[in-house]
């Protein structure tokens, strides 16, 4: 559903899981959410910095090496996840902030499920976006 778009089905909206923006499923639709959630289940130390998340999805999504990289498009990355990204997955608690650093990302309460979610589902960080 479209944001500002009314659920006039039966039932309670309420009572309707898929119907919130906390639902793992409508979390995980998007492609770079579910490149959090992996990069971050393959990091050593169980812990990932904001900028090499950026890196390593742009750098998936341009299908190219990171010497050729442009800034621009890494900065462009970076600011989609805070804006757009990071903040709902962690109020569903996929993914928590580390202790006293901001930028610093680590699993949440909900992290193995969005994993085994999306390794059952056969999702990996080899999927590229499909493109309209």
């Amino acid at each position: 559903m479209s944001e500002g778009e009314q659920y006039d089905g039966p039932g309670d909206p309420a009572d309707l899981p898929l119907y919130r923006k906390t639902d793992l499923f409508y979390l995980l639709s998007q492609h770079r959410k579910r490149a959090v959630v992996l990069t971050l289940a393959l990091a050593p130390w169980s812990r990932v910095h904001l900028q090499q998340l950026a890196e390593v999805i742009a750098i998936l999504e341009a299908d190219a090496e990171r010497t050729t990289l442009s800034t621009a498009h890494v900065r462009t990355v970076r600011t989609n996840l805070k804006r757009s990204h990071l903040g709902p997955l962690e109020q569903a608690g996929v993914i928590a902030s580390a202790d006293d650093q901001s930028d610093v990302f680590v699993p949440g309460p909900a992290f193995a499920g969005a994993v085994y979610t999306l390794t059952t589902a056969g999702s990996s960080l080899a999927d590229t976006p499909r493109r309209k």
